[in-house]
């Protein structure tokens, strides 16, 4: 296992050195005044002045929860908070629902309005963990009880019983169904909110979802999780129903994976989360031998595509960091040059990218781990964890 301290050394390697000829020249921003760079940018471009973040690539620009909860994560690792204070006024008063929950799709071009008020779960957890973040950063505790209000609501809206735990669905519409998607599973935030939402039982989802990942990519480990399935009571994992039209590939959801993994490392040093090759070793494995990463692959791991998409190299690179040196820095000198990087930064259309980018970046340089406030930071709730079973 690589721990922290080791994960800085590694740091050096993978990271500081020069990845490009464009790298060498002393106008080239480091990974951190990129990341300053590319926030600045993705509020002019994406970030409205009334506060909702427009992603042009939905239908000409649509808003999404995810790109609210994105855009409130960005904002509070980076000390910006009057543009948290924008967004997350805005998300509260055109997407909060009357349950605490938030529905996922709005459109300024549909006259301003809700296009569909299911919610998507990754959604409401980024957003809870966001406001306990802030809560830090900007010395604001009110966001503390806003991000319970959420973290209640998760659990009594979009929650699945699994053998004596639970598990969240994808959403307020999917328990019925028993639907999951495993990139909602978000272990690093779990400890965080079971401090301040202890009646809702959040450690018992941390063992749950890593049993279901270890399903997902088999005994040979090479296997990669449908973007959605199913769990059944005892806890094993399922094909989607016949009649869902939800994604069965592995593909922009299911990326997401590494990277929550690794945060539950960086922060948590939990076993699970420190295993040599992450989440997905056989998505490692791929990245060796062919040297780079399609958008969708069928859940042996076999290709279905040729495209490509950076945002797939941003999400892996904090473990490629810990679990392989070596092939960071390559993934950094072929796909993650500075010039592309720069390139993204410019372009008004790569939302996903441009997120996953900064997020990969953000936590393989290690920003993330010291600006996220340490768990003693939140003291523990009272009264509610009187709630808990014996």
């Amino acid at each position: 296992m690589i721990g922290p301290a080791a994960r800085t050394v590694v740091l050096v390697a993978a990271l500081v050195l020069p990845t490009s000829a464009a790298a060498c020249r002393s106008d080239t921003p480091t990974d951190r005044g990129y990341l300053a760079l590319a926030w600045n940018a993705y509020r002019s471009t994406y970030i409205q002045p009334a506060g909702y973040v427009l992603d042009r690539t939905r239908n000409d620009g649509e808003v999404t929860s995810e790109g609210q909860a994105y855009a409130l994560m960005q904002a509070a690792w980076m000390d910006d908070q009057a543009t948290f204070n924008r967004v997350w006024a805005w998300t509260v008063a055109r997407l909060q629902r009357p349950d605490g929950l938030f529905s996922w799709r709005w459109s300024p071009a549909a006259g301003g309005r809700v296009l569909d008020v299911n919610t998507a779960t990754d959604a409401d957890e980024d957003i809870a963990f966001a406001l306990l973040v802030a809560s830090q950063r900007f010395s604001r505790p009110d966001l503390v009880e806003q991000a319970r209000t959420v973290l209640r609501a998760i659990h009594t809206h979009a929650r699945i019983e699994v053998a004596g735990r639970w598990f969240p669905s994808a959403g307020n519409w999917a328990p019925a169904e028993r639907i999951v998607n495993l990139s909602y599973f978000a272990p690093y935030a779990y400890p965080y909110f079971d401090r301040v939402d202890p009646g809702s039982r959040w450690m018992e989802v941390v063992p749950v979802g890593y049993d279901l990942l270890r399903q997902a990519i088999g005994e040979a480990r090479t296997g990669l999780p449908a973007d959605f399935l199913t769990v059944d009571g005892d806890g094993r994992i399922g094909p989607l129903p016949a009649s869902s039209t939800l994604g069965r590939t592995f593909s922009f959801d299911g990326i997401r994976i590494p990277w929550r993994v690794d945060l539950d490392c960086r922060l948590h040093q939990r076993v699970e989360a420190c295993g040599a090759g992450g989440a997905l070793p056989g998505l490692l494995d791929t990245l060796r031998s062919t040297g780079r990463l399609v958008t969708a692959y069928d859940p042996a791991g076999a290709p279905l595509t040729t495209d490509q998409s950076l945002s797939f190299y941003g999400s892996l690179l904090p473990v490629l960091v810990a679990a392989d040196p070596m092939l960071a820095a390559e993934v950094r000198r072929q796909h993650l040059p500075i010039d592309v990087l720069m390139a993204v930064v410019g372009d008004g259309r790569r939302y996903y990218d441009l997120n996953w980018i900064w997020f990969g970046l953000a936590g393989a340089s290690g920003l993330v781990d010291e600006r996220t406030p340490p768990l003693s930071a939140f003291a523990p709730a009272t009264g509610a964890a009187l709630d808990r079973p014996e």
